[in-house]
């Protein structure tokens, strides 16, 4: 694939790998920098890069997710925004080199596990944080083919696992929520399973 087939922002995903991206940079003819779902940049040859150009494809799996930053923009002040999206990255990485061979992994949703302190975030932004948080760490789990992640994300109003659920069934067909353990959760958890057909071709 040459160059100018893709551009800077362009969604694609990876011929030789499970995983999409963005395209931040041209670096040359034959190389490009993407930023994956989990926010990191790599280079990649252009030729392992396939365009996201089919529409339902677009809309699910690699769709976009807003960062910490952009989610924060307008709650805090900058230098907090880099400290928690750096946190959140952490948090990444750490999964994307851990889970890999796991049968199962669980994530914490619950505000105070996410963030030092909740002072200046209003309800709204902290579910979108929890959401944000929560497709980030799916679509680690299904990238390095960990059949099972629990969500723990409290009882509440229900609103974050209504949101839970139907992101799952709207945007990742190859998984499945059912109500995690009762006897360790309570009604609090959300057990998702992920098919082991998922291969990153579609």
């Amino acid at each position: 694939m040459k160059a100018d087939a893709i551009r800077v922002g362009q969604h694609v995903r990876f011929l030789d790998e499970v995983g999409e991206g963005t395209v931040t940079a041209i670096l040359s003819e034959t190389e490009a920098m993407v930023e994956d779902e989990t926010g990191f940049e790599r280079p990649h040859a252009i030729a392992s890069l396939v365009p996201m150009v089919d529409r339902d494809e677009a809309q699910s799996y690699a769709r976009h997710l807003p960062s910490v930053a952009a989610i924060l923009q307008q709650e805090v002040d900058p230098q907090r925004q880099r400290a928690m999206e750096k946190s959140f990255k952490a948090r990444y990485q750490e999964a994307a080199t851990t889970w890999s061979g796991k049968g199962s992994v669980e994530v914490d949703l619950h505000a105070h596990e996410l963030v030092d302190s909740q002072a200046g975030l209003d309800a709204a932004t902290i579910l979108e944080l929890q959401l944000a948080h929560f497709e980030r760490m799916l679509r680690v789990a299904i990238e390095q083919r960990t059949p099972r992640i629990v969500f723990i994300h409290g009882v509440g109003q229900g609103t974050l696992k209504h949101e839970i659920w139907q992101r799952v069934d709207r945007y990742y067909p190859e998984c499945s929520c059912r109500y995690a353990d009762p006897r360790r959760f309570g009604s609090g958890a959300t057990e998702i399973n992920i098919s082991s057909s998922r291969s990153g071709q579609r």
